[in-house]
């Protein structure tokens, strides 16, 4: 998708995820929780940046 000209847009990261190549399906599923949660919370982040305020506030 191409942005409109003028619209804005936001990069935000979070900290690296490491996963070793050794883990099982328990610390898998402990990783995918882990990104899931940094993903919603970075979303929920991007959403308040982004969002317009009233003048004034």
């Amino acid at each position: 998708m191409v942005p409109w000209p003028g619209s804005r847009g936001l990069f935000l990261w979070g900290s690296p995820l490491i996963v070793p190549r050794t883990a099982g399906p328990e610390e898998l599923e402990a990783k995918r929780v882990e990104l899931e949660d940094a993903l919603n919370r970075l979303t929920a982040e991007a959403d308040d940046i982004m969002t317009p305020r009233p003048h004034g506030s």
